[in-house]
């Protein structure tokens, strides 16, 4: 992979250009999780993290620095502490690093905390305008809370990082007097800002907070300009969306074409997750001019545009290393840009959110459009399961944490054909969900909201629920009773995903909160036979009893990290 060169020893300590020291706890050469303070950790321990930051999480999706750049500002001692620490804790959940002695979670809350707390005293507690590494610093420091559970803080802070970029002009044209490196920076800093909205949106009650309207910059360039500092002009995403002409630039992959297939899957999940679909101007879904429908047709230009429906393994096979393994840069993001693209249609087309939105409405659907919308939304799910098996197989399994969204919808919809009288459909149901198993077996490890997807899995998958009973005209919602409403919610809901365990069952809260958002039921989910160890349908689809979430439900004590 080609990783530009890291620094020498000449890493600087804990030193910070805002004059503020912290102590140390390097005495005994190795992390204490137990000391009171926390300063940066040794020279050689930071540039191993370094390393590991733009190995693993940089471009996977987000990309918030230019490498060379990153690496020459650190060495020089021109970069905040609260930035430096938000980093390591963004790459400790990847490293092996010795030093930490298997305390990686510790260590990455523990840095986390550190960062904002150092933030907090340089920014806020001075009224100081805002730059671009506080940018950096705090949506950093949103993503590592949003996936260890700590949504509400998460939240707060991807909103804050979204008026911090408005409040520096990100969204337009950069200053033209400033470096490439810097101009190209600042656009990748809103994009992948921009991205993490729109992932987010994906939670009920989490609309997405920045207007496609308002993004005048263009997309990123490729990833191979950026490294060599080639200035190269792109469109911008209303040029590419919009009806194009032959001057329009469009990207081969990377950042620019993760960015837009996450603005379709935020409007996907406006249109079905976010129930915005009701009113007096809203259209049916199988009229031509509704949005579903404009939201579908945008979905196939993408698709043959950029060939996103294909099979991954001849874009592995066009973008591999001098070695002969698979480039991840790129190819991780090809990865990723295929599943957003899957979901998206997942969840347009997806059976119990559409039932939803034609009893709101109070609409009696064609029998053929709930058939084809039916067979689309399997199809994808199948698609998506296939390409995590697909890259697993090829050695480049994608550990994106919003992958693990995308597995658990669309291994979600498998269980709501294991039940059909098609032997084949049947059958792919089966296989599919095993495709997923394998893939949150391994995504668990370094995320743990991966163990709340297997949960909700265990409990949608004990309900035994048939597809064709969503899709009826009139849908038959009466049939799902408050738990597997509440269940099938959870199945789609990105932020109950990243719910922590022991929190889960509050949000898995039945009646009117299942429905329509109410927080006022005192109804809980109560978990299947099959999350206790006992014999539930098709047991052997069943995620591990051995895990964490079984211990939880028996009562024991366990530790997900942060």
């Amino acid at each position: 992979m080609d990783l530009v060169q890291s620094p020498s020893d000449s890493l600087r300590g804990s030193s910070t250009p805002r004059g503020q020291a912290f102590t140390t706890s390097e005495a005994n050469g190795s992390f204490e999780p137990e000391a009171s303070m926390h300063g940066l950790p040794p020279p050689d321990v930071l540039s191993s993290l370094v390393d590991t930051y733009f190995a693993h999480v940089q471009n996977q999706p987000y990309c918030f620095f230019h490498p060379g750049r990153f690496r020459q500002r650190l060495s020089d001692g021109l970069l905040p502490d609260y930035l430096i620490f938000a980093v390591i804790a963004s790459a400790l959940r990847f490293s092996k690093n010795s030093y930490y002695n298997g305390s990686y979670s510790q260590a990455t809350t523990i840095y986390a905390r550190e960062s904002w707390k150092q933030l907090v005293m340089s920014w806020l507690a001075t009224e100081s305008d805002p730059d671009i590494y506080i940018c950096q610093a705090i949506t950093l420091l949103s993503i590592i809370d949003f996936t260890a559970g700590r949504r509400h803080q998460s939240w707060l802070k991807i909103g804050l990082s979204i008026r911090i970029a408005q409040d520096l002009c990100l969204m337009m044209e950069p200053d033209p007097s400033l470096s490439y490196e810097d101009q190209e920076e600042r656009r990748r800093v809103f994009w992948s800002i921009y991205i993490l909205d729109k992932l987010c949106s994906c939670g009920r009650a989490r609309p997405a907070a920045i207007a496609d309207a308002h993004c005048r910059v263009q997309l990123p360039c490729d990833d191979a300009a950026f490294r060599d500092n080639v200035y190269k002009t792109t469109s911008t995403l209303d040029q590419i969306l919009g009806a194009g002409d032959s001057s329009t630039y469009y990207p081969e992959g990377g950042l620019a074409l993760v960015v837009l297939v996450a603005c379709i899957l935020g409007r996907s999940a406006q249109h079905s997750i976010h129930e915005c679909s009701k009113g007096e101007t809203w259209l049916p879904p199988w009229d031509s001019k509704s949005e579903f429908a404009t939201i579908y047709s945008v979905l196939l230009q993408l698709e043959a545009r950029f060939e996103l429906g294909g099979s991954i393994n001849e874009a592995i096979q066009r973008n591999c290393l001098p070695g002969g393994g698979p480039d991840m840069q790129i190819v991780g993001s090809l990865i990723f840009a295929k599943a957003i693209f899957h979901t998206s249609q997942c969840i347009l087309h997806h059976p119990f959110l559409l039932s939803l939105q034609l009893k709101s409405n109070g609409l009696k659907a064609p029998a053929s459009f709930l058939s084809r919308a039916l067979q689309t939304c399997r199809e994808h799910a199948c698609s998506m399961s296939e390409l995590l098996s697909d890259s697993s197989r090829a050695g480049c399994t994608a550990f994106y944490s919003f992958i693990g969204y995308c597995a658990t919808v669309a291994s979600g919809i498998h269980t709501l054909f294991l039940n059909s009288t098609d032997i084949y459909i049947h059958q792919k149901a089966v296989e599919c969900m095993k495709y997923d198993k394998a893939f949150l077996e391994q995504f668990s490890p370094f995320w743990a909201h991966g163990k709340t997807m297997s949960l909700i899995l265990q409990n949608l998958a004990g309900q035994s629920i048939s597809s064709t009973s969503l899709v009826t005209s009139p849908p038959n919602t009466e049939a799902l009773d408050q738990n597997m409403t509440g269940i099938l919610w959870a199945a789609v809901d990105y932020t109950t995903m990243c719910t922590k365990v022991p929190e889960l069952e509050l949000d898995l809260m039945l009646g009117e909160r299942a429905v329509n958002g109410s927080f006022t039921s005192n109804h809980y989910f109560s978990p299947p036979l099959a999350l206790l160890g006992e014999q539930a349908p098709y047991s052997d689809l069943m995620f591990d009893t051995a895990s964490p979430i079984t211990a939880f439900l028996r009562g024991s004590s366990m530790n997900f990290g942060g």
